[in-house]
C-alpha cells in the first residue's frame, strides 16, 4: 500500500486536514509551539494555506471549536500510555511518534474543557485533555527530537464531555497509584 501525498507534504496535509474539518496552523520546523501572534483565533481558509505552509515547518492542528470539537488526550508518561486502554474510551484515531508511540487518542467531544493533570511530587505531566485554545503538532511534522509525528488518520470517536473529563482524571490518578502515591493529582484549567 502506498504512502498518501499528505504523509510527506506540508501543503496537501494542510489541505486534507483542511478537508477533514480541522483548522492548521503553522509551527516552526522541530518545534510544538506556534510563533504566529494570535494563533489561537487563526482560521486559515484554503486559499490562505499555500503561504502558510511552503516548505518546511510543522503543522498544528487548532483543537475543541474550530475543528469541529477535535480534541486530544496527550499521555504524557509512560504509565498513562500504557494504561489508557483501561480507562480512555475506544477511539479509531491515535498518533504518536516512534519514541512514545500511542500517545495522543483522538475525540469529537462537544464543549470539552482544556484540563492538564501533573503528579503532585514530581509536577511532571501525566496527561492533558485538550480543547479549545490549545494545538497539536500532527504529521508530516517532526518533534524537537527530530522524530517524525504520525499523521492524525483514523477517525476520532464521538464522546461525551463529562465521560471523557471523568476519563482523562481516572487516568492520572491510576498512574499515581501505579507509583505507589497517595496524594491527589493536581489538575488545572489551562489558560486560554
Amino acid at each position: 500500500m502506498s504512502t498518501p501525498e499528505h504523509a510527506h507534504n506540508l501543503l496537501e496535509a494542510a489541505r486534507w486536514y483542511r478537508s477533514r474539518g480541522y483548522a492548521p496552523i503553522p509551527v516552526p520546523a522541530g518545534s510544538k509551539i506556534p510563533v504566529l501572534k494570535g494563533w489561537q483565533t487563526l482560521r486559515l481558509d484554503e486559499p490562505d494555506l499555500p503561504q502558510h505552509f511552503n516548505g518546511t515547518g510543522n503543522i498544528g492542528l487548532l483543537l475543541g471549536e474550530p475543528s469541529g470539537w477535535l480534541v486530544d488526550v496527550d499521555l504524557d508518561c509512560e504509565e498513562a500510555v500504557a494504561l489508557a486502554p483501561e480507562f480512555l474510551p475506544e477511539t479509531g484515531a491515535k498518533s504518536g511518534r516512534p519514541g512514545k508511540p500511542v500517545s495522543h487518542w483522538w475525540y469529537v467531544c462537544d464543549g470539552a474543557v482544556t484540563r492538564k493533570h501533573q503528579d503532585p511530587v514530581t509536577r511532571k505531566m501525566i496527561v492533558e485533555l485538550r480543547s479549545t485554545g490549545a494545538q497539536t503538532v500532527v504529521g508530516p511534522g517532526t518533534h524537537p527530537s527530530g522524530e517524525p509525528y504520525d499523521p492524525l488518520e483514523g477517525e476520532p470517536a464521538a464522546v461525551d464531555h463529562a465521560e471523557l473529563a471523568a476519563a482523562v482524571v481516572a487516568l492520572a490518578e491510576a498512574v499515581l497509584t501505579r507509583r505507589g502515591r497517595k496524594e491527589t493529582v493536581v489538575s488545572q484549567a489551562a489558560p486560554l
